[in-house]
């Protein structure tokens, strides 16, 4: 009687131990170091902000995992709430993460663009989760626990990663990374872009190419069965016929590249808004788009626009910075002038997304 009794009791104990309890999000303690955080270039190399919290009790034997979201305030709500978060998951039994100044500027200028030089309110969100060892979907919800943080990134030269062009058959190109030569990624992802000339892009014997990773020179990209396809380790990447001057979008996750052919023109108030009336020439020298005798106003803004429409097409952030405004997202600030006169207007595309850059001289 007291063999079975010990028994049932161990059976209640064990069953006891694998009741799932969610917990409260105050029970996590989220909080952050620092409630205004400035960046500047002497910040890089030091501790900037730490995120830290308590381990999740779900009151049985299971290992939660943490992840970490980073957001705007406005995209914390509705259907779509969360949605834009830059994600960062934490390793098993991590309870904290620290920012280095130089990879916090970077997540908030780059990832999350949010403005330079100004201060920002930063949305941060901790989720606790519990998720099953076979990949189905976990039936215990997970919890989550908010904070908001003041922010002002700064300006800072970065280098992104790139796909570096490699010329093939006649094509000579440079060794190292090169502006004109390359596509780059941003936002830190698989998703890469920038503007090639391909003057002799006609098959097999003309500027045929590869594209080779600047994280892992071992990654060489090349045809991939198609002309919107490419495939590690695969042959020369090429179009027939192909345009001379070339937007290339590649996604190397998806192991797609596209191109698009691109005339630039200067749409403004002088010009009554034309997207034909003001083209830009394209130096292979330079690797820039120019246009000589421009006459524009004080008081007046102009938009590089592109084969006619806004589709494509550049203005600025509120910092002045040039910026893609074309669709789908359809942002931006109209390019001000602020003296009237007779200039050369220059539109730089060589150095790859992110880099990109105008003057008027």
């Amino acid at each position: 009687m007291l063999l079975l009794f010990s028994v049932m009791f161990a059976c209640k104990k064990e069953e006891s131990t694998n009741i799932i309890s969610v917990p409260s999000a105050s029970s996590l303690s989220f909080k952050s170091s620092a409630a205004a955080v400035v960046l500047t270039a002497a910040t890089d190399a030091a501790q900037v902000v730490t995120f830290s919290f308590k381990a999740a009790n779900f009151g049985a034997n299971v290992i939660p995992t943490y992840s970490l979201e980073f957001d705007l305030p406005s995209d914390t709500s509705g259907a779509k709430a969360w949605g834009n978060a830059v994600i960062v998951k934490l390793g098993a039994g991590t309870l904290e993460k620290a920012y280095l100044g130089a990879d916090f500027n970077s997540l908030l200028a780059v990832q999350l663009a949010l403005p330079t030089g100004a201060v920002s309110t930063l949305a941060v969100r901790l989720k606790a989760e519990v998720n099953q060892n076979t990949g189905l979907t976990s039936t215990i919800k997970p919890i989550y626990s908010s904070l908001s943080v003041t922010v002002n990134p700064y300006k800072a030269t970065i280098e992104y990663p790139a796909l570096l062009v490699k010329g093939g058959n006649s094509w000579k190109t440079p060794t190292t990374r090169t502006d004109g030569f390359i596509l780059t990624s941003s936002k830190f992802n698989s998703k890469y872009e920038g503007y090639l000339n391909l003057p002799n892009a006609d098959g097999y014997g003309g500027d045929a190419f590869q594209l080779i990773s600047s994280k892992d020179p071992a990654k060489v990209y090349g045809w991939g069965g198609t002309s919107t396809t490419m495939s590690l380790n695969g042959g020369n990447l090429y179009l027939t016929p192909a345009p001379a001057y070339l937007k290339v979008n590649a996604d190397v996750d998806a192991g797609t590249i596209n191109y698009t052919a691109v005339k630039f023109f200067i749409s403004g108030d002088d010009n009554g808004w034309s997207t034909s009336s003001m083209p830009m020439i394209y130096n292979a020298a330079t690797g820039k788009l120019v246009a000589a005798n421009v006459p524009l106003t004080a008081g007046k803004t102009f938009v590089f626009t592109c084969n006619g429409s806004y589709d494509i097409s550049y203005k600025v952030d509120a910092t002045g910075a040039l910026m893609y405004a074309g669709a789908p997202t359809w942002g931006g600030i109209n390019i001000p002038v602020t003296k009237t006169g007779v200039y050369t207007v220059t539109l730089d595309l060589s150095a790859g997304d992110g880099n990109y850059s105008y003057s008027i001289k």
